[in-house]
């Protein structure tokens, strides 16, 4: 049997709450921008590696091989850095919150990932990696209103520094279920560093 599976970093509850405050600020300020495709809180997440569709034979393989590109990766803090438009605010078609604390050890270790994976056969990715967290997706592409984003970076900017931080000890393989309602995500394996 196939299963849609990505890598990534889950968020810890008080991030989720965090871009959950944000993401109810940005909807009060742009009507246009309310109905689009918005993360749910549960299913938030930094992907190190979209796998695609994979045989749930191979799932093993996949963890054994993750085991080995995290045994040398450091326990490390993530922090929420601003909400930005993507890939412009004139033409956006998603929104995301960037990491400040944290994006260099994310990168690094999308890397040692990607590498690890690449022993058992799974393809590389071809575009350079961007440590981001998506909170929202435009059916088409379309203006985000200045005042919205500001409106979500107040509220992150207002969050606490503990409200924006989280400690990152390993990675997690998740299955994506597409619903009508939205993706449901489910942790298949967790993978903590070694180092």
């Amino acid at each position: 049997m196939s299963i849609r599976a990505f890598l990534g970093i889950g968020l810890a509850p008080q991030v989720r709450t965090t871009l959950n405050t944000c993401t109810a600020a940005i909807q009060a300020e742009s009507r246009a921008w309310r109905d689009e495709k918005w993360v749910a809180a549960e299913n938030l997440h930094v992907t190190l590696k979209f796998l695609g569709t994979v045989e749930e034979s191979d799932l093993g393989e996949i963890v054994d091989a993750c085991t080995r590109g995290c045994q040398c990766i450091p326990q490390y803090s993530l922090t929420l850095g601003e909400i930005v438009a993507k890939p412009r605010l004139r033409t956006a078609s998603m929104l995301w919150a960037t990491l400040d604390e944290g994006e260099s050890q994310t990168a690094a270790l999308a890397t040692a990932i990607e590498g690890a994976l690449a022993t058992v056969g799974v393809e590389s990715t071809t575009r350079p990696f961007s440590a981001h967290i998506t909170i929202a997706r435009a059916r088409k592409p379309k203006q985000v209103p200045f005042e919205a984003l500001d409106a979500g970076n107040r509220a992150l900017y207002a969050a606490g520094e503990r409200e924006k931080k989280m400690s990152v000890r390993g990675i997690t393989l998740f299955s994506s279920t597409l619903t009508p309602r939205g993706p449901l995500y489910q942790e298949l394996a967790h993978v903590p560093f070694a180092g």
